[in-house]
């Protein structure tokens, strides 16, 4: 598989108070959602542009009602940078093929009984496109 383009989340792996356990949301429901809170709806505007040098960029367009001042301010803090002038880089991370699959090194460092883990991840190929971690994403058209 190519994964080398952009890619937006279309679901959103939650948790389902009601069964107790972790269930697939889609993005669209989420965001049609009242209840859901603003910051998981934030999120779900997030994209992810896998490179051909194996570098991925996590963007997200600067909220609306955002002012200049408060994009300079936090871009003085060094929070995030700009990826173009209506659109934020919230992280850069790294992605790789070995032997045939596909994976994306999320950066989290630590050990089960003593093991090391290992902070890269299989990117599992769907039916309609890839999951990363707790995502789906669809390539953008």
């Amino acid at each position: 598989m190519n994964i080398v383009g952009k890619w937006n989340i279309a679901a959103l792996m939650t948790f389902n108070e009601q069964s107790s356990g972790l269930e697939w949301r889609t993005a669209e429901n989420i965001m049609a959602d009242e209840n859901a809170e603003d910051d998981m709806k934030r999120l779900l505007t997030a994209s992810y542009i896998f490179k051909e040098d194996g570098k991925v960029l996590v963007i997200m367009p600067i909220p609306a009602d955002a002012s200049k001042e408060d994009v300079d301010e936090i871009l003085a803090e060094g929070e995030i940078k700009l990826y173009d002038e209506h659109t934020m880089l919230l992280e850069e991370k790294a992605w790789k093929e070995e032997n045939g699959k596909l994976f994306f090194d999320t950066g989290e460092k630590g050990d089960v009984l003593g093991e090391e883990v290992s902070s890269w991840k299989e990117i599992k190929e769907i039916e309609d496109g890839i999951e990363v971690e707790t995502f789906r994403l669809v390539r953008e058209m």
